[in-house]
């Protein structure tokens, strides 16, 4: 039995349900990742790459290091650019592969993806489904998705002492051959996935030494390393609530996003270290707690996203209510982008953003703030220009949170910042800006 998966946001062997459910009779087994044109291509509103040069580079380590866990049980990954409906059912025929395995995502785009793949493998080739990117497994959630609440809150209250997460799984000890015969496509570099799809070659990532991410580089291994130094190494899950909201150094908050965006690390990995925490140090700290809702937050957005489906990503709200009146102009827009608006406290973080691909969070709720109930621009301008920068992009994240500071997500309320007091308070000898604008 030759089993065909489709490697998408799950770059990592540990606490993988597609490799732990392999089944026994599988004789062969071939690891597929797709350099999928439309993840890659320009953005419905800005027109720019959704994928950036910061987090392609990171995507491509991730890549790498998982080729190497592959060969190390004497298998491997093939790469291929091209969309996955076209790419998957052509080798699965020329194999022979009688299913092609893959996590399930709960964004429209990616489910579209599922459903497309589907129907162009036809009813003989199954697509079976796994769900590896969610810290609560589905099945286990206190309440159907269709009766989620519109208020975290509210499912904070439904949810959080009700259930259950499940541990993670081992990594493999050992995976099916690689199909007899077949020899993979390697991995390509970014120039040549640049010239396959008709675009130009992207700038080079250069790193800087004011970087709040620490130099790991993508992958398992990386990601791995980082959990256990921040929470085992250095005991920082206890101090978390007090330093979340700072805005310099690689010690205020986990830094664990950019892993967890593609998978290389599982949500369920990082409450395990949470508790391992709590157990070793005989009480659950603060730190601990707020590391787990924000957990929870994650999962939430998800599950919103695929509770609204569309909904999720249009410009009315989730309850109807409507945006505030907006006055698009390209020229502010770009300012805010290039982190010349003339407000420091916003230029600061937004050339964070553009040299490293990297902002806190406190840094994103007040350039988001800035942009849609000071600058009156629409707010998924910005979620796009998020999107291509971000090296920890996480669609459902990103997209909920503007939502959220447009008053069209979760709350009603007004959610405009007060940003001038807000770098009073959080920057208050104004160090991260002369670190940013100097």
């Amino acid at each position: 039995m030759t089993i065909l998966y489709w490697l998408r946001n799950d770059l990592r062997m540990h606490d993988n349900e597609v490799l732990a459910a392999l089944p026994p009779g599988a004789t062969a087994l071939l690891p597929v990742y797709c350099f999928d044109p439309v993840a890659l291509g320009p953005d419905a509103y800005l027109g720019l790459p959704r994928t950036g040069p910061h987090r392609l580079a990171f995507l491509l380590e991730a890549l790498a290091d998982l080729q190497r866990r592959y060969a190390a049980l004497g298998s491997g990954i093939h790469f291929a650019v091209g969309r996955p409906e076209d790419v998957l059912p052509a080798l699965a025929r020329q194999l022979g592969a009688q299913a092609v395995h893959a996590s399930t995502e709960h964004t429209t785009e990616e489910e579209e993806a599922e459903d497309a793949l589907t129907a162009a493998l036809g009813p003989q080739i199954p697509l079976r489904r796994f769900e590896t990117l969610t810290l609560l497994h589905p099945a286990d959630l206190p309440i159907p998705v269709r009766n989620l609440p519109f208020s975290f809150s509210k499912f904070r209250f439904d949810v959080f002492s009700k259930m259950t997460v499940r541990p993670p799984l081992p990594a493999p000890r050992r995976l099916p051959p690689l199909p007899a015969g077949f020899a993979p496509a390697p991995l390509p570099n970014a120039d040549l996935i640049a010239a396959e799809l008709g675009q130009p070659s992207l700038v080079r990532v250069r790193p800087d030494r004011r970087s709040a991410l620490p130099a790991l580089g993508g992958g398992e291994t990386t990601g791995l390393a980082r959990l256990h130094d921040y929470a085992i190494e250095r005991h920082l899950i206890g101090r978390y609530d007090d330093t979340r909201n700072q805005l310099l150094g690689e010690a205020f908050s986990t830094k664990l996003s950019p892993w967890l965006a593609n998978g290389s690390l599982s949500a369920r990995q990082v409450w395990a270290a949470i508790d391992g925490y709590d157990d070793a140090h005989g009480a659950r700290s603060k730190g601990a707690l707020q590391l787990r809702l924000e957990l929870l937050w994650r999962d939430y957005f998800r599950l919103l996203a695929q509770k609204a489906g569309p909904d999720f990503f249009r410009w009315r709200g989730l309850r109807d209510q409507l945006p505030k009146p907006i006055q698009p102009e390209k020229t502010v827009f770009d300012a805010w982008a290039a982190g010349r608006t003339g407000n420091a406290f916003v230029d600061a973080n937004m050339r964070e953003l553009n040299a490293t691909s990297f902002m806190s969070n406190r840094g994103r709720q007040n350039v988001a703030s800035y942009l849609i109930h000071d600058l009156h621009q629409d707010w998924r301008w910005g979620a796009a220009y998020f999107e291509h920068q971000l090296i920890d992009h996480d669609a459902a994240s990103n997209w909920g949170n503007w939502k959220y500071i447009a008053g069209t997500g979760t709350d009603v309320r007004d959610t405009a910042f007060d940003v001038a007091q807000q770098a009073k308070r959080y920057d208050p000898q104004g160090q991260y800006v002369r670190t940013w604008l100097a």
